[in-house]
């Protein structure tokens, strides 16, 4: 069906352009009050009852008026202009649609539109774009291609408003071929399509981490610059950050010598994209020339360089230069946010360093910042972390006092956190709790609790949680088995082992030479309940070389 309407919509624009060789203007609409160009000729046509409505009307479409109108207001205003006759002029419904789509409201917007077609209210190019716009931010490109077509039969021309929306809408809908297709398209027919409009598929072709594909599209765009389209600073960035995130160290670097040789100075964004690819491939030495060099380049780092930056040095476990950065920052003017914070919590947390971590959470109730469920469920895994049990549980009872609600995070943390100082009962407490109030517990919390329950000997217990997990529409992970089989290894319970690793291997768990497919974050828990399994004795072929492919880890405790 999209395709049939995309079709569609190309034809009329193929057929459009080349009808008689240009574009037909837009009918002229009857005769109609509604579009006398002359305010006063308006208001002497219209009756003496109705002009102080059309004052009244005017005053509230001014922009001062709708810089900061309200929903509800806006949609009451909407419906005094379609009450009042004559009908107000396209331009002021234009300005109406504008403001609601400022407020991100974009099926009202959508819905308004038809009201307006119900009404036969003309609309002009810009109504068109703005709902084609909208349509786009609601994933809903193939209805945005609809209105391109009947654009199109009313005999308007799409202009590089239209075409940009359709391909930032293609390529938010991870339809970056489409949106390409689109594009060259455009160019066959006659269109001229703009930098913006290659900007988004080249943006979108990096986040894809194709990077290859934005590389050659950014090579077709240098041969356009000829006729006009010219890669600027928002393109060299995308391409940049792109090479850098694939790992392309040496193609990102000669890009931006070529980008400074053509003058296009890069800015900070440009920058920080860098410095943020270099933290994230772990290059944190190349991270903070990157941040001298903007320096030096007199080029103001901002709140997102600098967290970038504190975010690298504390995964590094360069907490106290993360900690000078973070003093640095605050030195040149730049206010730490909520999440800048959280950052550097986390890690003093992480450190081992949680007074650290609680001076910082205390400065920043100072500086008038709310703390959010981020910093508490940090702070609470601090303190369990040191073995402070109390003041972790007692953290946690004060959440609601400060209006910050605990998610599943949160007692997620607080049952590992007991489990793992001994605390089972307290923590079966609260799991039951939990499930008395209904929340939606995931597979984190039961294997939370059938781990605590294994380390005290309940492994029959565990048992049973673990084959109830089925009823309650959860299935287990990787971590999930190898708690359970851990715990009937201390049992010497092989049988029950053996119909484990079975099942792990059905269920797609495994690989095909047996070694475990795990995500990131289960590495480390699968490898020491592996370590626990050896230690009993039990030795299963789960146990293989070492290796990794694509984004999978095997576990090996060797």
């Amino acid at each position: 069906m999209q395709r049939s309407i995309a079709m569609t919509a190309t034809r009329l624009l193929h057929r459009n352009l080349l009808s008689e060789g240009k574009p037909r203007t837009a009918p002229s609409s009857p005769p109609s009050l509604s579009h006398c160009s002359s305010c006063c000729c308006w208001v002497r046509r219209a009756s003496s009852s109705s002009v102080n409505g059309i004052i009244d009307l005017r005053e509230r479409l001014s922009k001062t008026r709708l810089r900061d109108i309200k929903l509800n207001d806006a949609i009451d205003l909407f419906s005094d202009m379609v009450k009042s006759r004559p009908f107000p002029k396209i331009v002021d419904f234009n300005r109406l649609l504008c403001a609601i789509v400022k407020m991100k409201k974009y099926d009202v917007v959508i819905s308004l539109g038809k009201k307006m077609e119900v009404l036969g209210i003309r609309n002009d190019r810009y109504t068109f774009n703005i709902v084609i716009n909208c349509f786009c931010c609601c994933f809903q490109v193939s209805l945005a291609l609809s209105v391109l077509g009947k654009m199109l039969k009313l005999g308007y021309k799409p202009d590089k408003v239209t075409f940009g929306s359709l391909v930032n809408g293609l390529c938010r809908g991870d339809r970056v071929s489409d949106a390409v297709s689109l594009v060259d398209k455009m160019v066959e027919i006659g269109y001229k399509p703009d930098i913006v409009a290659y900007n988004s598929i080249i943006d979108s072709l990096c986040k894809a981490r194709r990077a290859d594909d934005a590389l050659d599209l950014f090579n077709r765009i240098e041969r356009k610059e000829r006729i006009g389209i010219r890669a600027n600073v928002v393109t060299f960035t995308a391409v940049v950050k792109g090479l850098c995130d694939s790992g392309r160290w040496s193609d990102a670097a000669r890009l931006l010598s070529d980008m400074i040789k053509r003058r296009i100075a890069p800015n900070v964004i440009t920058y920080t994209a860098l410095l943020d690819a270099f933290v994230k491939n772990g290059k944190v030495l190349e991270a903070k020339e990157i941040f001298e060099e903007m320096v030096r380049m007199s080029i103001d780092p901002d709140i997102v360089t600098y967290s970038s930056l504190i975010n690298g040095l504390c995964m590094h476990d360069r907490i106290d230069e993360a900690n000078e950065m973070f003093d640095l920052m605050v030195s040149k003017g730049v206010l730490p946010d909520v999440m800048s914070y959280n950052t550097l919590i986390n890690g003093f947390c992480k450190a081992k360093r949680v007074e650290d971590g609680m001076k910082i959470f205390s400065e920043m109730s100072q500086r008038g910042l709310v703390s959010n469920t981020v910093t508490y469920n940090t702070l609470i895994q601090g303190f369990f972390q040191e073995g402070d049990v109390d003041k972790a549980q007692e953290f946690f009872s004060q959440m609601d006092s400060f209006g910050v609600s605990p998610d599943i995070w949160t007692y997620n943390i607080l049952l590992s956190g007991l489990c793992d100082n001994g605390e089972l009962e307290k923590a079966l407490v609260i799991f039951e709790d939990m499930q008395k109030i209904e929340m939606d517990l995931d597979i984190v919390t039961y294997t939370t609790i059938i781990r605590g329950m294994c380390k005290t000997g309940k492994v029959e217990d565990a048992w049973g949680l673990f084959c109830s997990l089925s009823l309650k529409g959860l299935k287990p992970d990787v971590v999930t088995y190898t708690t359970m089989m851990s715990g009937l290894c201390t049992k010497g319970l092989q049988r029950e082992i053996d119909a484990l690793y079975t099942k792990m291997k059905q269920e797609g768990l495994m690989k095909n030479d047996s070694t475990l497919c795990l995500r990131d974050g289960d590495t480390t828990v699968s490898a020491e309940l592996i370590k626990e399994m050896l230690s009993c004795g039990y030795a299963p072929s789960l146990l293989g070389n070492r290796k990794s492919a694509c984004r999978n880890k095997v576990v090996s405790p060797l």
